[in-house]
């Protein structure tokens, strides 16, 4: 039986933003290779955390990203083991040349846009064994986009999940961010809106005030404050 150590890892990118008065557009990409299937390696029979742990690390040139084991998909002769990875751009350091990082998106509990490309979707609930089972049906003919798109969606619900009750969100920032930077990603993984002043409150203890700022004085308007995660041990985000 053969076993696929699959990876999904999401990229915050950030756009510069043209108007000055207005925050930086953040983007989620998806590292895919250049045929838009996810990096993949056969488990050697050792540490798999390990393997996949390497693997990411030799195709973005860096070792600082968020993982874990999300689930396993059998098939008739294989089975893939996935992982969700979470990292910033700048812990992107040399992408392989044979790989890609793509836009992606989860609208409307409805729609994946993946690169250039939109899919609708619909979950489906089914009841086994006294337990809910959620199907996702994907509105593609192509079978190996199909599959990576099953994936990494699921990679990418397990992150709405968490964002309310771990530090995942925090994993997505680079070294410095600002409480809008935050705010902005939760609210784009989460696909709704929150109240600034309540989302304020609930995440600065979780942040620690750096020497940096987001704009220079130069450009007239007041900077804002750059901060740095900083964990506690027992305690859950939101």
């Amino acid at each position: 039986m053969k076993v696929n150590l699959i990876v999904c890892l999401f990229v915050l990118d950030t756009e510069r933003n043209e108007n000055i008065r207005k925050n930086d557009i953040q983007k989620i990409k998806i590292l895919t290779t250049k045929d838009f299937k996810l990096p993949s390696v056969l488990f050697d029979g050792k540490s798999v955390k390990n393997q996949v742990r390497n693997n990411l690390s030799s195709i973005i040139g860096s070792n600082i990203f968020h993982l874990e084991q999300v689930f396993a998909m059998d098939y008739e002769k294989e089975i893939d083991i996935i992982y969700l990875g979470v990292t910033n751009i700048e812990n992107v350091r040399k992408l392989d040349n044979n790989y890609q990082l793509i836009d992606f998106n989860v609208e409307n509990n409805n729609t994946i846009i993946f690169g250039n490309n939109s899919y609708s979707y619909k979950t489906i609930e089914i009841e086994s064994y006294n337990n809910i089972e959620y199907i996702h049906e994907i509105k593609t003919d192509d079978a190996n986009i199909k599959r990576t798109l099953l994936d990494t969606l699921i990679s990418y619900k397990r992150i709405r999940v968490n964002a309310d009750s771990s530090d995942i969100i925090f994993k997505f920032m680079g070294s410095s961010f600002t409480l809008e930077n935050v705010r902005i990603l939760y609210e784009m993984i989460k696909d709704t809106k929150v109240d600034k002043s309540n989302f304020r409150k609930k995440i600065i203890k979780y942040c620690e005030k750096t020497d940096d700022e987001q704009n220079d004085i130069k450009n007239g308007f007041r900077p804002s404050q750059k901060y740095k995660f900083k964990p506690l041990k027992g305690d859950v985000w939101l």
